[in-house]
């Protein structure tokens, strides 16, 4: 399985010839402090998952030609597909969505500035891989099981660095990748300091791709 990172908290899974996309986010708006670095051209999504409603996370347009061009199933929290002209699949907490070789497990997000906030639990025949969305910490996350955390580390919106440590701790996961930040002002963190307290974690470049077995 590849695990290929987007810039922001947008990444690329790709599993037995499927590709996933989760909060793709390419606009070069005049909020961001840096300009996206991936080509998103190079995408063919057969499903691209929402984890809620902020524009840094649900990139209409780039989401509406991408779903358009390939087909693909656009899934997320009930606020998303008020920003769509079209029907989404709809998803909350505890529900689960299986496809072939893979499922998709939505779970709960602590991430007040949003109306409906999620993260996702896919879980590839055994192999998990977490994407939490944007959340600070609660312990309700360390019950979530999982191979591979993707983490927000910004701390302004989010946790940060050290409350992601904390909770991948917790949790247990073989792999940590840091996510959202740097983006914004507002979220400048070092991801290097955060993988020199702990060899789970894997700094990711954008466009870089991670084999996990």
């Amino acid at each position: 399985m590849e695990i290929q990172y987007l810039g922001h908290s947008g990444f690329r899974i790709v599993h037995k010839g499927t590709e996933i996309l989760i909060d793709p986010y390419f606009s070069n708006d005049d909020k961001r402090s840096t300009e996206a670095e991936f080509d998103f051209r190079h995408l063919k999504p057969k499903f691209i998952l929402i984890t809620h409603e902020h524009f840094d996370h649900c990139d209409v347009g780039t989401v509406s030609v991408l779903a358009k061009k390939f087909n693909a199933k656009i899934i997320g929290p009930p606020p998303v597909e008020r920003k769509f002209n079209s029907k989404i699949i709809k998803v909350r907490p505890g529900t689960k969505l299986e496809y072939d070789n893979f499922s998709i497990r939505a779970v709960p997000a602590f991430h007040h500035q949003s109306e409906f906030p999620i993260g996702y639990l896919l879980d590839f025949n055994g192999l998990r891989v977490y994407h939490a969305g944007d959340t600070y910490y609660d312990s309700e996350l360390t019950k979530i099981n999982t191979d591979v955390a993707i983490l927000p580390i910004g701390g302004e919106y989010t946790m940060n660095a050290a409350e992601a440590l904390k909770l991948a701790e917790e949790m247990g996961p073989r792999i940590i990748i840091p996510m959202h930040f740097d983006t914004f002002d507002e979220i400048k963190a070092d991801p290097f300091e955060m993988a020199e307290k702990s060899d789970k974690v894997v700094v990711l470049k954008v466009g870089e791709v991670l084999e996990v077995e």
